[in-house]
Formats: structure tokens, sequence, C-alpha cells
């Protein structure tokens, strides 16, 4: 039976965040917009966003759509790429507006902690958001928004443009993570504007990447609240997150597991807003788990760029690491390592704290408080009550830092489990995985190939030799004679790695074969790397400066989001360019690993 698709036209668009939430009280409505309302660089006097419009550009060149993120809208990723009503509305070329349905372009503000200082406001500086679609089939609803759109009153002292090089990165990381089953925001479309040029390392190309979610919304709104000492607007973004992002306040299971086994919260009769908090939490420890398992860093992981799903979001220097190395960080301006590898699960839970902060007397009032009008209005009405609020408060804290720690703990040895294709048990956390990673640490193997050549290993064979399986791991790099002691050195560790792992799969009586089907759909075949990326920039810019024309342009893209939508199916990664997948694929030396690059883009 053929598939039903649907088109990005017919559609239904909504826009609940600008019905459900105070707009900027200088641009209360549609007509109101203006440039020097829209476009100028300002302060909100109050509300969350306020109605903008994506500057218009002199030449747009369609590149690429995600064929995944096509599907998952439920449109025909063949057809609708080809329609121009899709093209001119994810570049911005065409301003979709719909006063009956209360459509219309807006930028959102928010504010935030930015390397642990508070940076005031920020908001959606070159972001300009178009509308909410549900795919009729799944009735999963997505947040379409331009990024690169033009200037916005967030843009501060920025010419909110956003150039090729960084669009192209976010629009195959953002796929990239999702395909591999990390939490992530998404990417539908990517477009050129060969004719704007934006100075950055140099005169560089500008592009419009169209990014969908299921909410934009991140710890820095609460922040925003926060800076601004709106209570009631806090209340009314907790009230909008669990009913309309979270559906009616559909919290994890973990949290509803937390909470029964939990004495000291069951006692606190807990709120809809303490619940919220809660999950929040949870929802990020379980992303940070995920990006540990796979060596993913996002390079910058201020408040405003925390979701409040946790979801990996607004994607500057990030990287997935090529070898294992605690403090690699894939921002080159990171002096501190704040945001490296080790030190990912600390600045996360920094940002809970953050947000434990901004939503203090929220989490302090009891139930009955909160229903109280002059609380809404004026706050604890006396000492007493503030007292309270304050143990309170600190007992949920402190709950929450148990319930981060406990999920991160328990999906991280989950999911490297998974990758290792064997039960896990508490023990495997000192042990085999203690050795797993000291391994990679000190062999400096690539991360993410390490555990493909693993899983398909014959282990349970009678005639195993450690020795001689080591042997698959080697890069070309080492398989040279000047390279005798190195390759020695990484050859023994791993023969003790191999001779204790195939020990604990003895101890688990799996076979080889149940092994590598249980570890394959958690080993990509193919993640992008940073030097990948590089090669996919320079052969994209070369072509649009040649005026190559859109097939040629696109070609790379084309190519790299076929492997990224399908990082566990070799099979579906097409025919075409077979000679650059094998490049992609092939070993490098150590130039082109462990790159870092700057939050410029």
């Amino acid at each position: 039976m053929a598939r039903s698709y649907h088109t990005l036209e017919s559609l239904a668009k909504t826009s609940p965040y600008t019905a459900l939430m105070r707009p900027d009280e200088d641009v209360p409505t549609p007509d109101k917009v203006s440039i020097a309302a829209s476009k100028t660089p300002r302060q909100l006097k109050s509300g969350f966003f306020t109605y903008t419009y994506p500057t218009e550009r002199k030449a747009y060149e369609f590149l690429s759509s995600s064929t995944r993120a096509m599907l998952d809208l439920g449109l025909d990723p063949n057809a609708e790429p080809k329609s121009q009503f899709f093209r001119d509305i994810v570049s911005g070329k065409t301003t979709y507006v719909s006063e009956k349905d209360g459509v219309h372009p807006f930028a959102m503000a928010y504010a935030g902690f930015q390397f642990g200082n508070f940076a005031g406001q920020l908001g959606d500086g070159r972001v300009v958001n178009l509308f909410t679609v549900k795919n009729p089939e799944t009735g999963k609803s997505y947040e379409l928004q331009l990024k690169g759109a033009g200037k916005t009153p967030f843009s501060r002292f920025a010419d909110g443009n956003a150039v090729l090089r960084s669009s192209i990165r976010e629009y195959v990381i953002s796929e990239s993570l999702n395909a591999i089953g990390i939490p992530s925001t998404r990417a539908l479309a990517i477009t050129a504007l060969p004719e704007n040029r934006a100075q950055r390392s140099g005169a560089e190309i500008c592009a419009v990447v169209c990014r969908m979610s299921p909410t934009w919304l991140r710890i820095g709104h609460f922040d925003y609240c926060r800076m601004k000492g709106d209570r009631k607007g806090l209340l009314e973004l907790c009230d909008y997150i669990n009913g309309e992002v979270l559906d009616g306040k559909k919290y994890t299971k973990e949290l509803e597991d937390f909470i029964a086994g939990d004495e000291k919260l069951k006692q606190l009769e807990l709120t809809d807003y303490d619940k919220l908090f809660l999950d929040i939490v949870i929802r990020n420890a379980k992303s940070v788990a995920y990006w540990h398992t796979y060596g993913f860093l996002n390079g910058v992981l201020n408040t405003d760029n925390t979701s409040v799903l946790g979801l990996a979001i607004d994607f500057g220097p990030f990287a997935i690491m090529d070898k294992f190395d605690p403090n690699y960080t894939s921002n080159s301006e990171d002096h501190t390592l704040r945001y490296s590898f080790k030190n990912t699960p600390s600045a996360i839970w920094f940002n809970m704290v953050k947000l434990a902060e901004s939503l203090a007397e929220i989490l302090g009032a009891t139930p009955e408080l909160l229903k109280d009008e002059n609380f809404q209005k004026n706050g604890f009405p006396d000492e007493k009550s503030i007292a309270a609020a304050t143990a309170r408060v600190n007992s949920l804290v402190q709950a929450a830092g148990d319930v981060y720690e406990k999920v991160f703990i328990e999906d991280y040895l989950r999911l490297v489990c998974g990758r290792l294709g064997i039960t896990p048990k508490e023990s495997d956390n000192s042990e085999i995985l203690g050795l797993l990673f000291e391994t990679l640490q000190v062999t400096k193997l690539e991360y993410n190939k390490f555990f493909t050549i693993l899983q398909s290993l014959p282990l349970r064979d009678d005639d195993f030799d450690a020795g001689l399986a080591a042997l698959a791991f080697l890069p070309e790099s080492l398989q040279a004679p000047e390279q005798k002691e190195e390759r020695d050195k990484v050859l023994k560790e791993l023969r003790v790695f191999l001779t204790i792992f195939r020990a604990r799969v003895e101890e688990e009586f799996l076979t080889d074969e149940v092994r590598l089907e249980r570890a394959r759909g958690s080993n990509p075949l193919f993640v992008p790397k940073n030097w990948v990326l590089d090669d996919v920039i320079s052969y994209t810019t070369e072509k649009l400066r040649a005026k190559a024309g859109e097939a040629e342009a696109g070609a790379y893209l084309n190519k790299i989001m076929k492997m990224a939508n399908n990082p566990y199916d070799r099979s579906r990664w097409g025919e075409e360019l077979k000679d650059v997948e094998e490049r992609w694929m092939s070993d490098v030396d150590d130039s082109k690993m462990m790159l870092s690059c700057s939050c410029s883009s």
C-alpha cells in the first residue's frame, strides 16, 4: 500500500506560543511591526517575544533537505523539496502569515549565563520562528524556525547572519544525532544566500537553515523571568510548558519512579511546578548520558543553550570525539575546559541549579500559597514563610541532585553496555567499563570505530587468540615499521582488554551472533567528524562561488545526509560518490583528528 504524504503548504499551521504567551508591549500585534521595532537591537520592556520577519535577500539557492525530517513531518522526501512553496518558506524568501490562525513570524526573548556569568537579555538574535505544524498520522508537532534569517531586536551587536560553514555543520549534526538516537533539535533544509557575505574568519557566504523542534524553550527563558522579576511570567511559562509542550504534564517515567521511591518528596506534596523542575533535570541527565556514550560535545553549554526537553540545541563549536580524552574540548576558546568532555555533566548540573534559582519562589511555595492571588502579585507574606520556602527549595534541589546523578549513571551504564552487546550489571561500571575507557585512553584508538570492530569479533571461537584479534583494531598509521614500539604498546593493552571482555561475555553465555545483534543498533558506522564536515564545507563553498548550479553545489551535502540519516545501514548510502564515501570512512592521520573550532558563526 502506497504511503500517503502531505505537503508543507497543506499542513495546518498554528502558533501556540504567540497565542498563549505575552507579546512585547511595543509590538503587541503584527500590525505594529516596523523596521525600527523589529530589526533594531533593544531591550524589551516586557513580554516573551516580538513579531518580526525574515530579512529579504538578493538571491536564494536551495542546497539540501533531510529525508528523515521530511518523513517526520509527513512530507514526501522526493517531491516536496521541488515545491516552490516549500523552498520559499524554508529559505525565508516568502513569509507565511494568517490572521485567522494567528500566525506571524516572531523572535523569542530569553537571557542566560554564558561561561558562568550572567549575560542579560539574549534572545533569537538571528532566528525567526515561523509556525507550528503537526504530522496528522503521528500527532507529533514541530515548531519551524529559520536560523540566519536576519536581524531581530535581540541581535545586539551582531549582523543577524549565519555563514554557510556553521549552517552546514548544524544541518548535518542535528540530523545525525537524531538518527543515532540522541535527543536533538532537527534541521529540515539548508539554503545558501550566494550574494550575501558576513565577515567572520573572512568574507563568508551566508546561509539559512530551517530548523524544527517540539519546542525551542530553554533554561534561558527562566533566566529572563528572573532578570525581569516577573513572577507572573514565570508561572505563565511553567503553565505553558506543562500544558502545551508536555501536552498535559506528560513527565518522564523516571520522575514517577523517583517520586514513588522517595519518602521526603512524598511529604513535600509536590506541585506541578516541582514536577516540571525535576522532569527538566531528568531529561537533561538522560541527554548527557547519551553525549558521553557517543563522545558528543556541544562546545558551549550556556543556560541559553540548554533545552527544557534535554535536546541537543544551538550547535556551534561542537564535535564528536575522535579519540577518548576526558580533557578534550571542541571549543578553541574554552581555555579553562569548562565545557570539556569530562566537565559536561557538571556544566549541565550548573544550569539546573540556575533553573532552581530562577524558580526559587515557585518551588518554595506550597500548593495552597500558589493559588493565593496576593502571593502571585507580591510574593511571600512574611519572614516565616520565606524560611519555610528556603527549606523546601533546598530539599527539592538536593532531590534533583540525587536524581540527576542516578539517572545519568544508570543510563550511561545501559547505553555503553548496549554498545558492547552485554546486559548491564552494577559491577560493570567499575570493572569492564573502567577497563574499556582506560584502554581507549592509553591506545588512542578511534573512539566510535572501536565499538564497530569489537561487535564483529568472534570472541566465542574455541581457537580465539586475543593477540590476533587485537590486530583488527590497528589503524594504518600504526602499521608502519617505524611505529613498532607504539604498535606493541597498543596491542598489549588490547590483549588484556579482549581477554577480560571475552570472560565477561562468556559469563553471560552470549554467542557472538546475539552480541552482534544487540550491539549493531547502537554502534553507528558513520558519524560526521569535523574533518569530514570541513571537506563538505570546502566543496560546497567552491561550487557556490563557481556558480556550478544546484545539483553540483548540493552533491556533497546530499551524500553526507544519506550517511548521517542512516548511520546503521550502509546499504542506504546511495551509489553516487562512492570514492568520497570511502574517503570519509577511511583512517586519517592525527592532524585531522580532535579538531576544535571557535564560536564564530
